[in-house]
């Protein structure tokens, strides 16, 4: 493997160029137009537009930056560039709740799935920003490369995370807002740290495995990097974890209901369990029998005998224990199967047999 000269690294470093003010206003200008396509993208729940808040970003280049400013063992550089990213990503969360805040969203509408998407950060994300960092790092050496970049930009999510933070601390959702800011903390370790691995390989090993205070800068700038990415995989960790029992408890509720619901047919709309909030929320529909409709009774009373035996809150409570909060959302409806051209009314099939059959 070819080794670059340290002009190529040093090129990257001093990224800004001879006119740094120019370079930082146009920094803060790509800036605020990604976290307010970022926003609105989240807000109407449009994955197009929230790509397109990826590709405006401009927060990639100063990220290696500090990788680069870690290799050639300028710690200074490194911190203040750090503390710089870590100053926009703030102002990104404080923009975003600011857009939201103008535009008077509703409070009590449902939160897009888009931003919900950002609250669910695991092991994946860490891996995908790895890579990410690694072709970042690598379209920056390669001059010939830079086809790669929209991808390296798209791969990794940096506002998007930080517009989602803000988006729920105005739905009053500090802990999901923290769990979108861990997905920003996510990529932002592991993009220096994949970005540094790269840089060695193709640039500045001469540099750092030399005697002198740049080798003891670059090992303790690393080693404070690893600690912090260690402490988010460790944050990471959990959420796998909780997500991994949330799925499996969500399956066996599942089936802890058509199980109590057998034989009346009960069609599953959501269920979602967040183990770490101890809340569970499940919808229903229920189907009655056709001749409820010609009844005068109380829903309860239409409602199938074996749906009476059994309340659905003690297969919840079996399921998941006490101190759970549920909510439960159930719809009854008419269910019946007609034989067209006769007077032959049946009771409708159950969903998941009309699924199977299909």
């Amino acid at each position: 493997m070819v080794v670059r000269k340290l002009s190529t690294t040093r090129s990257i470093l001093l990224f800004e160029g001879a006119d740094k003010a120019a370079y930082w206003r146009r920094f803060a200008m790509l800036l605020t137009l990604s976290v307010v396509i970022a926003t609105m993208g989240l807000l109407r729940n449009s994955g197009a537009v929230v790509i397109a808040a990826m590709l405006v970003a401009p927060l990639m280049t100063p990220i290696l930056g500090v990788a680069a400013a870690m290799v050639m063992g300028w710690l200074k550089r490194a911190v203040t560039l750090a503390l710089t990213v870590c100053l926009a990503a703030i102002v990104c969360v404080m923009m975003a709740w600011f857009l939201v805040y103008v535009a008077d969203v509703p409070r009590g509408i449902l939160i897009p799935d888009q931003v919900l998407a950002r609250t669910d950060p695991g092991t994946e994300d860490l891996i995908v920003a790895l890579a990410a960092g690694v072709a970042g790092a690598y379209v920056q050496i390669n001059k010939s490369e830079l086809s790669l970049l929209p991808g390296a930009a798209i791969g990794v999510s940096l506002v998007p995370p930080l517009s989602a933070s803000g988006i729920l601390l105005y739905f009053d959702e500090p802990a999901e807002a923290y769990e979108a800011g861990l997905l920003f903390a996510t990529n932002l370790g592991a993009i220096i740290l994949s970005a540094c691995a790269v840089y060695l390989v193709y640039a500045a090993r001469s540099v750092v495995f030399s005697k002198g205070k740049r080798k003891l800068n670059f090992t303790a700038s690393v080693f404070v990097a690893i600690a912090f990415l260690v402490v988010v995989v460790l944050q990471l960790g959990k959420s796998t974890y909780n997500r991994y029992l949330e799925t499996r408890t969500e399956a066996q509720l599942a089936d802890a209901i058509r199980a109590w619901a057998y034989p009346v047919s009960v069609e599953i709309i959501r269920i979602d369990v967040n183990a770490q909030r101890k809340r569970a929320e499940v919808w229903l529909v229920v189907d009655l029998p056709a001749e409820a409709q010609f009844k005068v009774s109380s829903i309860a009373g239409l409602l199938p005998p074996k749906l009476r035996e059994t309340p659905l809150v003690g297969v919840l409570e079996e399921e998941l224990g006490p101190g759970y909060l549920a909510i439960i959302r159930y719809q009854p409806r008419i269910g019946a199967q007609i034989i067209l051209g006769t007077e032959n009314v049946q009771q409708a099939p159950d969903v998941t047999e009309i699924t199977e059959d299909e």
